[in-house]
Order: C-alpha cells, then structure tokens, then sequence
C-alpha cells in the first residue's frame, strides 16, 4: 500500500504528535488524527493533517472518523492513579477502546495498534521482571488505571477474534519532548516545582521515538496478532527525580514516598 490512509487517535498528546511527526517525515499525505479539547493541537502540527474532535466514548463520531481508514493507532485514552477516577477510566479507556475497536471492525481497518500499557500487566507481589507473557494478575497493588488498560486490551483481542488485524504496544513511561503539563511530562513540571518527596520503588521508561519507530515497523511489515512490551530501561524513582533535578540545575528533594502520592498523579485525556 503506497500511501495508506491512516487515523491516529489522541493525535494532541505526546506520543499521537511524535507519531504524526514522523508518518510526516516519512512522506505519509492521509493522515487524520483526533484530540480532546480545543488548543491542544500542536503548532507544527495544524496544516497538513486532518484533525477530528472526538470524546470518548462518542460512538457515532468514532464510527464517522474511522470511516475509509486503512491504518488506525489507537492512543487516546485517560492517564490517574486517583481512584476517585475509576469510573471515568473505565468508561474512557474499556469502553473507548470497545467503541474504537467496534467501529475498525464495521468499516475493515486493514491494521489496528492499540497503544496499552505495562500497568496492564499489573505488578508482582515479589518483584519479578515482568514480560510480554505475563497476564495480568490482581492484587493490592492493583491500579484501577492498569485495570482499565488491561480490560481495554482484551476487547483488542476480541476484535481480533472476530478477524481484525491488530497488534498492542505495551510501553513504559513514556519520555520525549513535549508539554511539560501533559501525559507523563508531568514528572519533569513536578520535579521543576520542587515536589518535596519522591515515591518508592521502580519502574521502565522508554523514548517516545523507539515507540513511534517501532510501531511504524509492525504496519509497513503487517506484523499482526502480536503483543510487544517496549523499555528502554528501568529505574527507581529516586533516581529518575534525582537525575531530572540535576539537569534542571534544581535542589535536590530528598525525600521518600508518603502515603497516597499516586493522587498527585492524575493526568488528562487525550
């Protein structure tokens, strides 16, 4: 397919832009791509692409925008470890991706990629290094985040069943360059304002330009019915703040993790 039509939902954000960028880059001329609210649509961004407006779940307005799409990356969603906002990430990201996938099927997506993510995973009470092969598995460490991703994938999977060629990205942190009050560049704004603790434990981060890159290779190469974990490398909290502090030429904040710090970190929808 020499240039094929292709959707890129939550095209506002900071991996949907990196995408664009780069479909851009390459040559791609039919892209579509979605955002949330009004202003959020980059500068570079704003002649040469068709943007939509879409709320999920809009299932009249997802079946609209889908329509004719050859390729579509599915990367909207909602971002909180509040818990106060399982709800809504339920509705957004389950829901959302039920109605995405739905509507790839109704009008013959050639390739859906769902962007997910490792907290679909959920986490090992002992720590293990977690893979593509883990299913998810609820415990007290459960978000209701990673539950919303990981009830989001299996309807990916079931789209698939129903014989929709997909493919899911489970990626880390994401890290690029970008709004600093969006997604999770709101690390770098909390570490600038000098948030006075930092919590425990570790986790992976990976560039948004691998993620970007290496979904581009599963369409042209119609790599399909796969799921692939993408990290560039793990590392604890404190030394993610710690490193962020001193390249931003900041004091460093030295304390560790208090109770219910997950609250501060609630994202938006793109």
């Amino acid at each position: 397919m020499n240039d094929p039509r292709i959707l890129i939902t939550g095209g506002s954000g900071l991996l949907g832009s990196y995408f664009l960028r780069w479909f851009k880059h390459k040559g791609y001329k039919n892209l579509t791509a979605t955002y949330h609210r009004e202003g959020t649509i980059p500068g570079d961004l704003k002649e040469g692409i068709e943007w939509k407006s879409l709320i999920l779940p809009d299932i009249p307005n997802a079946f609209d925008i889908i329509r004719d799409k050859d390729w579509v990356i599915h990367a909207a969603g909602l971002v909180s470890y509040n818990h106060e906002d399982r709800y809504r990430l339920l509705d957004i990201n389950r829901t959302g991706t039920e109605i995405i996938v739905n509507a790839c099927l109704a009008q013959k997506v050639e390739h859906l990629v769902y962007i997910g993510s490792i907290a679909a995973l959920g986490k090992e009470l002992n720590h293990e290094t977690l893979d593509e092969s883990k299913a998810w598995f609820q415990n007290e460490y459960s978000t209701p985040y990673g539950l919303s991703k990981y009830l989001a994938e299996l309807e990916v999977w079931r789209g698939a069943g129903e014989g929709l060629n997909v493919s899911v990205i489970l990626p880390s942190i994401i890290l690029g360059t970008g709004d600093w009050r969006s997604s999770s560049l709101q690390l770098f704004d909390r570490v600038a304002n000098k948030m006075p603790w930092y919590p425990g434990g570790q986790t992976g981060y990976v560039d948004v330009r691998d993620v970007v890159q290496f979904t581009s290779l599963l369409l042209e190469n119609k790599n399909i019915g796969q799921r692939w974990l993408l990290n560039g490398k793990n590392m604890s909290y404190a030394e993610i703040y710690l490193l962020i502090a001193d390249k931003l030429g900041i004091k460093r904040n030295t304390e560790k993790h208090r109770s219910g710090w997950q609250k501060q970190f609630c994202l938006q929808q793109i």
